[in-house]
């Protein structure tokens, strides 16, 4: 639980040290800092036994650098990364944030964020023991904001490590619509009897070889009606993906549960947007099905009529995200979308050039890639803008279609540049996930596991242009 107060509660208290500027602190506390032995380095934490000189047993010093090199990427890095350290220790644990400026809603995020683990599906859960925070501070409504974002994160990162057994696309569906009930949003799910019947037949295509239906969600959130302006994010929501016909490898196919990273991402956009109210106009799609072989499963050589009318021949059913996000696409263009951005663990070829170190990006808008990679700074979110020349789209030229879903080189960038064909005139980005959304080891604020990339640019974005 974490509270704000203007109280001291616990019996530790974590404070913070810059190298080159002296922080306000109570003389109680300062009286215990002259034995203190930290320097203010980036990320050096150190704990004082206070010897009972003052009502706090420990004080924890964190060292956060020069004051020329802080700002809230830093601070959202460094204090995430000694709750990590510390959140099986303690118990119990104050903080006193006394910066000039208002960081509380860094602190509120990094906080939610670092104190997230995932416990598995277990007969006894291992919690961490870190359960009592309080944040000694007069700006609660900068902290409660982070706070948010920070468990909108959190339930994104939950939806993406849990197994495939459980996050069906039915699940999926039900976490939708109980965000859109309790938040008040307008729901609408599209069955498969609906997507066949509306022509939807690449969503429909990619569900056939499952014995999990395929659906489509599309959730709104009109913040300035009068606005015609609408920004659709559309999340790849594939359960599993096995593959399909087109089998994948059996060693690390157990990771395949976080192939609907992307639709996790927009569910806890559009959760924390419901709660933040901008006045903005946003519209999620979300095609969620499962990538299963089976003998009704669709097949390499096949060629699918698009909900565009534009057809597809299939190279390999394994390149199924790009089939679903197509046919949402086209639907999101026709409910008046002026900027389309869609969210993808898209292509193994994004994840071995990019590693989890940037996330790949590709537009046809200069303005909006500029715009995403700076909200992505503003966070410490790195984005890689991929090159998006027309020749590229020759290699997926075909006989048999009017396009083929996949060819032999450039595999992220083809991946992007078949989506970027179905926008025409609209403002798209296509943000590729498949290396950066999922760490196998903790890296600040993030325990190891799903870390929901790039959801905090992602609000970010919709927050700063609503300025």
């Amino acid at each position: 639980m974490i509270s704000i107060s203007d109280n001291e509660t616990y019996s530790n208290l974590l404070i913070f040290k810059f190298k080159n500027f002296e922080m306000e602190y109570p003389e109680n506390i300062k009286s215990i800092l002259r034995f203190s032995e930290n320097t203010g380095e980036n990320k050096e934490l150190e704990c004082i036994n206070t010897l009972g000189k003052c009502r706090y047993k420990n004080i924890f010093v964190l060292g956060i650098g020069t004051t020329e090199e802080f700002n809230s990427v830093k601070l959202f890095k460094t204090l995430g990364d000694a709750i990590l350290k510390l959140k099986n220790s303690l118990s119990e644990l104050d903080i006193l944030p006394t910066f000039p400026n208002d960081f509380n809603y860094t602190i509120g995020e990094s906080l939610q964020i670092a104190l997230y683990k995932y416990t598995g599906i277990k007969k006894v859960e291992n919690k961490i023991k870190l359960q009592n925070i309080n944040i000694i501070s007069k700006y609660k409504d900068s902290i409660n904001k982070g706070l948010i974002i920070g468990h909108s994160i959190n339930y994104s990162r939950q939806l993406v490590n849990m197994p495939s057994n459980y996050v069906t696309p039915k699940y999926i569906v039900q976490q939708a619509e109980n965000i859109a009930r309790s938040e008040n949003l307008d729901i609408q799910i599209l069955d498969k009897y609906m997507l066949k019947q509306l022509g939807m037949n690449c969503i429909c295509s990619v569900g056939k070889g499952s014995i999990h239906n395929p659906r489509l969600i599309i959730m709104q959130y009109f913040g300035n009606p009068r606005d015609k302006k609408i920004l659709s994010l559309i999340g790849k929501g594939v359960t599993f993906d096995s593959g399909g016909i087109s089998l994948k490898p059996s060693k690390g196919m157990e990771d395949m549960i976080s192939d609907m990273a992307g639709a996790a991402s927009v569910l806890c956009v559009m959760e924390c947007i419901s709660k933040l109210k901008p006045k903005k106009n946003i519209i999620a799609l979300i095609p969620v099905v499962e990538n299963m072989p089976s003998g009704s499963a669709y097949k390499p050589g096949d060629v699918i009529i698009t909900y565009s009318g534009k057809t597809v021949e299939v190279v390999n059913t394994d390149a199924e995200g790009r089939l679903i996000l197509c046919d949402a696409i086209s639907y999101a263009k026709e409910l008046g979308s002026t900027t389309i951005i869609d969210i993808a663990t898209l292509t193994g070829s994004c994840a071995n050039f990019l590693g989890n170190i940037n996330i790949g990006l590709l537009s046809n808008s200069n303005e909006l890639a500029h715009d995403i990679i700076k909200c992505g700074k503003n966070v410490g979110e790195n984005f890689w803008r991929l090159p998006n020349n027309i020749e590229y789209m020759n290699e997926l030229k075909s006989d048999a279609a009017d396009i083929k879903n996949t060819s032999t080189k450039c595999g992220a960038i083809l991946g992007g540049m078949f989506l970027q064909s179905f926008c025409e005139d609209i403002n798209f980005a296509h943000i590729d996930i498949a290396g950066s959304a999922y760490s196998s080891k903790p890296s600040s604020p993030y325990d190891k596991g799903a870390n929901a990339l790039p959801t905090r640019t992602l609000i970010e974005y919709i927050m700063e242009s609503n300025k």
